[in-house]
């Protein structure tokens, strides 16, 4: 067992040495956070309708200004955060991430506002993958952060079975992952992390 766990470090450390992650924090107000993960759990279990994202799906592309059959991984994430700020009676200024149905492109926009920080994971994190060198990829909730880079995550926009209907659907889930490991042809490009803050609207 021991030799196995030897093995496994190798592996990651390898790997984090190939393809180097990074985190930057953002400033977010505690109850936005709070809320913000309430709303991403009671969205487990939505199902898309067909195949072009409709469905209770749709209104995740409407937040962010997309149109049905786009992919929704991000604007599934920024649509927990604006139904929180809208609860809360807030503005949209008070929303950490940018708004954008691109995974990608909501990093990089914390690699500019934010503050870089230890590569580790904790609640409420937003783990981001990325596809190659482009701008494809994909993008995750952490509600409950694991040992050795592992979490349970909500991921919007991703495929499990179905137990009941003995398919694979795609939809709303709770996953598992870890910030070491590639997700299919992705890697993990970094993660979006949050520091609570007393604001105002």
């Amino acid at each position: 067992m021991k030799i196995l766990y030897s093995i496994f470090i190798l592996i990651l450390i390898s790997y984090v040495q190939v393809f180097p992650q990074s985190k930057y924090v953002l400033k977010c107000r505690n109850n936005i956070l709070k809320i913000s993960e309430l709303i991403s759990l009671a969205e487990v279990g939505t199902i898309e309708k067909g195949r072009t994202n409709s469905g209770d799906a749709g209104k995740y592309l409407k937040c962010v200004g997309l149109k049905k059959g786009e992919p929704y991984c991000a604007a599934g994430q920024y649509y927990c955060f604006a139904e929180a700020v809208k609860f809360l009676h807030l503005t949209v200024l008070s929303i950490p991430i940018k708004r954008t149905g691109n995974a990608n492109l909501m990093f990089e926009d914390a690699i500019h506002r934010g503050i870089k920080s230890r590569y580790v994971i904790n609640e409420h994190d937003l783990i981001v993958w990325r596809k190659g060198k482009s701008r494809s990829g994909h993008i995750e909730r952490v509600i409950i952060p694991g040992k050795a880079g592992w979490a349970t995550t909500v991921g919007f926009n991703v495929r499990k079975y179905d137990n009941l209907s003995k398919k694979y659907v795609e939809g709303v889930f709770l996953m598992r992952r870890n910030i070491y490991e590639p997700l299919q042809r992705m890697r993990v490009r970094g993660i979006i992390g949050f520091a609570v803050i007393k604001g105002r609207n």
